[in-house]
């Protein structure tokens, strides 16, 4: 038997902007590895990521940086 195919997928060609929230400030120095996102320091002490141009393997990456760094995740969203 064959691979079956779900064919009724269909792809989002839309822009969202994507949003990752994180507890702390980061040290300025891991600003470079968040490239191509926006990072704003928060007055709560959070950090805001955003990206309106992200791809699944850069919002993955993003993730991966976090998880590496052992700063908390706090939330993950996307927008219009």
């Amino acid at each position: 038997m064959g691979w079956l195919y779900d064919l009724s997928v269909t792809i989002n060609s839309g822009k969202h902007e994507y949003k990752i929230r994180i507890r702390g400030h980061l040290d300025h120095h891991w600003h470079a590895w968040f490239e191509g996102w926006t990072i704003t320091e928060l007055e709560n002490g959070e950090t805001l990521l955003t990206n309106s141009k992200a791809d699944q393997s850069s919002i993955h990456g993003a993730l991966n940086k976090i998880r590496d760094l052992n700063l908390a995740l706090l939330s993950v969203t996307r927008g219009k």
